[in-house]
């Protein structure tokens, strides 16, 4: 097996079982690596550490999948991903839903490894060179573990252009239903898992829809960036007295209608195809429960200044416009934005709008998207529940 080995003194991430090797840490290699090719990296002194799949394209350029001797073989994948299906299996958090993330990347020890289940399908995401040279051994594993009726990819994450490949949609086994309907609690969510967002839903909204249900009673919601209508189905069954959904996609707008009329909900219920930013600054808001979502607004570090600006602008607009009283269910999905600059973004678009607010929760992506307790950059979901005084 060909080795890496460290700079002087830049062993202790490792040895502190952190899974990225930044390409500066790196003293030599052997020569002729493959892109994703597993390595034994090794300290300064020739020390073996770990094992891990290396591309040199990339800024991050080992990502481990063991520490110490133990070697990544078919029997090693295996056992990871029973470990990340055990931990789901039998959770009594996810015990009303028959669909999860089964294998989140870092936070399953399979880093650049996304699969979701959804009922007896399953979606896999690669988003490495190095889960890419493995992802056929992957897929014979969770056949042979799980037993699914399908398995699709959708190897699309933007990711994939710094790592050297393509994006990849396509059946890997057997045949995906063009809408899988998955269900939590008592909802039932149509899901497209060829071209859908994500993978097809937002799995990690799950805990946060929960909330919504239960702070919509006889509230007026409006659920802006609302996709799919997740959180609107949500509050419909909360109680709602109105939902207003908002989203630039005249597609997600019509699946927002249709998982409405899946559930048979009876609350008015309103659909507008719209670019929030234009929405918010022309029209009225009267609603006493607004839930904002976007997509990833900073998809690379270099994007944090733009996003904040994008933020704020969603949230001054919000505090100069609702009314006393008001809850506000606010979400960024990117790693690259902090709990700490997003509450900072939204104090500030108070403060210019003249207007007080308070903090009365802060919520992180659920269990089902662990983080590890050794890469906590991975942690991406952050939300705050705002009441505007």
């Amino acid at each position: 097996m060909k080795k890496i080995y460290l700079k002087q003194d830049k062993e202790k991430p490792v040895l502190r079982r952190h899974p990225w090797i930044f390409s500066g840490a790196i003293q030599k290699k052997d020569p002729d690596i493959a892109p994703g090719e597993i390595v034994s990296v090794c300290s300064s002194n020739g020390r073996h550490l770990g094992y891990g799949y290396y591309n040199r394209a990339t800024p991050i350029a080992v990502r481990l999948l063991s520490f110490g001797s133990k070697k990544v073989d078919e029997e090693y994948l295996r056992r990871l991903i029973g470990e990340a299906i055990d931990k789901r299996t039998g959770n009594s958090l996810l015990r009303h839903s028959d669909s999860c993330r089964l294998i989140f990347s870092e936070g399953d020890n399979l880093p650049g490894l996304i699969v979701d289940a959804y009922g007896r399908h399953l979606v896999l995401q690669s988003a490495t060179r190095g889960i890419e040279r493995m992802k056929g051994a992957i897929a014979s594993i969770l056949i042979d573990v799980l037993r699914p009726e399908s398995i699709y990819e959708r190897s699309e994450h933007e990711g994939r252009a710094l790592e050297g490949m393509k994006p990849v949609n396509g059946q890997m086994y057997g045949t995906t239903p063009a809408e899988i309907v998955m269900h939590e609690k008592d909802m039932s969510f149509g899901v497209d898992v060829r071209e859908g967002q994500k993978t097809g839903f937002y799995l990690d909204q799950r805990d946060n829809r929960d909330l919504v249900r239960r702070l919509s009673r006889e509230a007026d919601v409006l659920n802006l960036f609302c996709y799919t209508g997740g959180f609107s189905v949500a509050a419909a069954r909360g109680g709602a007295r109105t939902t207003t959904s908002v989203d630039a996609s005249g597609d997600a707008i019509e699946k927002a209608g249709k998982n409405m009329e899946l559930n048979r909900l009876q609350t008015p219920a309103e659909f507008i195809k719209a670019d929030v930013f234009d929405y918010l600054r022309s029209e009225d808001v009267t609603q006493n429960l607004i839930i904002i979502d976007p997509p990833a607004l900073a998809k690379k570090k270099s994007s944090v200044q733009n996003a904040c600006r994008g933020y704020k602008d969603l949230h001054l607009q919000i505090a100069s416009k609702c009314g006393k009283n008001t809850l506000v269910l606010t979400c960024s999905c990117s790693r690259f934005i902090s709990m700490e600059l997003f509450q900072m973004v939204i104090f500030e678009a108070c403060a210019d709008a003249g207007r007080s607010a308070s903090i009365i929760g802060k919520y992180h992506q659920p269990c089902d998207h662990p983080t590890s307790i050794f890469c906590p950059e991975t942690e991406y979901l952050k939300t705050i529940l705002l009441r505007l005084d």
